[in-house]
């Protein structure tokens, strides 16, 4: 019979990775703004939802006064999907661009979570905590610094 052994050091193997020469982005929930950063990050001014309310809200009045059913009203649907739709892709690209710049500067980022529905839901702030996109943020910057 033959046996072959070769010993490890059990001391080293609960040791964790090494952050002493990390660079670590601190990131808190901020109402005004998306977020506070620990370090300065250049953002750009978010809340798109609220620059485009306006339009938002007369094509949905103009929605409202149509007959239901009718060709007119197919047409105005889509126009107010249509707007849906661009204020989600601003959020998104922006959203995208920030997470991108964060792993790119950055080897691992601190972030605060919270319950962002439960929030929206309980301190009258749904607009203000939805258009941010907080938790969207989260994911994305999540999967980007794994890569």
């Amino acid at each position: 019979a033959s046996l072959l052994y070769e010993g490890y050091s059990c001391e080293n193997q609960a040791a964790g990775p090494d952050y002493s020469t990390a660079k670590i982005l601190g990131i808190d929930y901020a109402m005004q703004g998306m977020a506070v950063f620990s370090e300065k990050v250049e953002t750009e001014e978010a809340g798109f939802f609220r620059k485009n309310e306006k339009r938002l809200a007369r094509e949905q009045r103009k929605l409202s006064r149509c007959v239901r059913g009718s060709h007119n009203y197919e047409l105005q649907k889509k126009k107010v999907a249509r707007c849906h739709e661009k204020i989600r892709n601003q959020r998104r690209d922006h959203l995208h661009k920030l997470s991108r710049k964060i792993a790119d500067g950055y080897d691992a980022a601190a972030v605060e979570d919270i319950n962002m529905k439960a929030m929206g839901q309980c301190l009258h702030f749904g607009k203000s905590v939805q258009d941010n996109g907080y938790g969207m943020f989260r994911e994305m910057l999540d999967y980007k610094l794994a890569w």
